[in-house]
């Protein structure tokens, strides 16, 4: 009797921490209200978030605890947090950044489950970098940065290449998959760049070969790159 007992309280304790957990902690960081009434809002301690809520008038609908890097801190004011429609069915989703690095913030991604009228963690989206949500025209884009160097060798002088690129994904059959990708490239070396667009081909899973344009450091200035820095414009 006494061991069922002890069992007993330890299962009302398990049930009380998971209570607990599943409710709303530290102090309200950022709120944001989206047009069907949800209230989504950024919880924490000091500057750093720790929690993200989803209320209703009152009702709580949802909580998740993030690992969000002390040096993100408020990132633009709103923590990097955002209320949108990240697949285009219709419903709220949110994204927040957890982590910066030059010209690309990278966002932890969560997407509204109809079935279970919670929220689920993407990670297609997960990860990616500088997202922007099109509507119009249902689809997805995000920006790489990447730095290669050569150091010196005989005769031959240090060079250093950079590449940035744009990716447009859209949804099919509820998978994110890659459309198309736009880069510029430059070489230190030859003091030239290299622009390319690529087709993403479903059936080998990877990008196509591309079309290739070569530019002039005077010519690049002239060339209108708005698309591929779309995030500059917000």
């Amino acid at each position: 009797m006494k061991k069922r007992w002890i069992l007993l309280l330890l299962a009302m304790s398990v049930l009380l921490s998971l209570a607990a957990c599943s409710g709303e902690r530290y102090d309200g960081l950022y709120a944001v209200d989206d047009e069907s009434g949800l209230t989504f809002t950024v919880r924490g301690s000091g500057s750093r978030p720790k929690q993200i809520s989803v209320k209703r008038d009152e009702e709580l609908l949802f909580t998740t605890k993030i690992k969000i890097p002390r040096n993100v801190g408020k990132l633009g004011g709103n923590y990097g947090f955002f209320v949108l429609d990240l697949n285009f069915d219709g419903h709220s989703d949110f994204m927040i950044a957890d982590g910066t690095s030059g010209d690309c913030t990278s966002y932890l991604c969560w997407l509204y489950n109809a079935e279970t009228s919670t929220y689920t963690q993407s990670d297609s989206l997960s990860g990616l970098c500088n997202i922007k949500a099109d509507s119009e025209l249902k689809a997805l884009f995000a920006f790489t940065h990447t730095y290669t160097s050569e150091k010196a060798y005989l005769d031959v002088p240090a060079s250093h290449t950079t590449i940035d690129s744009t990716t447009k994904y859209v949804w099919t059959d509820g998978v994110l998959t890659p459309q198309i990708r736009a880069s510029i490239t430059y070489y230190s070396e030859t003091g030239r760049y290299c622009y390319s667009v690529s087709n993403y081909d479903s059936e080998t899973g990877d990008f196509a070969a591309s079309d290739d344009k070569w530019l002039t450091p005077e010519e690049y200035k002239t060339y209108d790159m708005g698309f591929l820095y779309y995030f500059n414009e917000q």
